[in-house]
């Protein structure tokens, strides 16, 4: 079995702070990313609020160890407005099968990626100039399709936790393929994203620039590392 993330060897209790931003808008999101060690593997936890304003998310998530490599397990998410919740969904990756988009019954793909997941499974990646990964991004329900993330340079960013020496790596939609017609439709809903990963193991992600919506005057939106 292909596992393209390698565990990048995370201290228990590793505690980030992040805050979101969006372009021309007033929205400043708070996101605290905790990741422990759980037997075999990783459990992270992120919880993400408003400040004042009644909106909350909390993510937890799974990650099993094989060998030297990782992948995503277990995913649960709610979302609340006040004590109302809102929304929840939860997905289990290993043995197990699924009615995949597209019609067919199957398992999920090794290197399935939960959004929120790329917090951790991204930090796994081969981090060498030029090095390019395929890996699944998991939306929702049976929802999930190929993402490239190839690392392009050694640079530096400067965030609000300082000046750190990062690789650059882009992330788009995998469409070799497809339909020409279906591939323009995905690559306009699906822009590229735009993150970067602190050189140091277990390079935590420092910072990441994501499209916000599927046109090209939508703003953009960028998380960067806090503390």
């Amino acid at each position: 079995m292909d596992i393209a993330f390698r565990d990048p060897g995370i201290p228990d209790g590793e505690k980030s702070v992040y805050t979101v931003t969006i372009a021309d808008r007033p929205l400043k999101l708070d996101l605290v990313s905790v990741v422990a060690h759980d037997g075999d593997g990783y459990r992270s936890t992120l919880e993400a609020s408003l400040g004042h304003r009644t909106f909350a998310m909390t993510i937890e998530q799974r990650f099993q160890r094989c060998g030297d490599r990782l992948r995503a397990e277990h995913y649960r998410a709610e979302t609340r407005s006040g004590t109302t919740v809102v929304s929840r969904e939860e997905a289990d990756f290993l043995g197990t099968v699924h009615l995949r988009f597209g019609g067919g019954i199957a398992p999920f793909p090794a290197n399935v990626m939960p959004l929120a997941g790329g917090l951790t499974l991204l930090r796994g990646l081969d981090f060498a100039e030029g090095a390019e990964q395929c890996v699944d991004l998991w939306l929702a329900f049976s929802v999930h399709f190929p993402l490239g993330a190839k690392v392009e340079q050694r640079t530096v960013v400067e965030v609000p936790a300082g000046r750190i020496n990062s690789w650059q790596v882009r992330l788009r939609p995998r469409l070799s393929g497809l339909n020409v017609m279906v591939e323009k439709v995905i690559g306009g809903f699906l822009p590229p994203a735009v993150a970067h990963f602190d050189t140091a193991a277990p390079h935590r992600l420092v910072r990441l620039s994501f499209p916000t919506g599927p046109m090209p005057w939508d703003p953009r939106g960028v998380m960067e590392l806090v503390a």
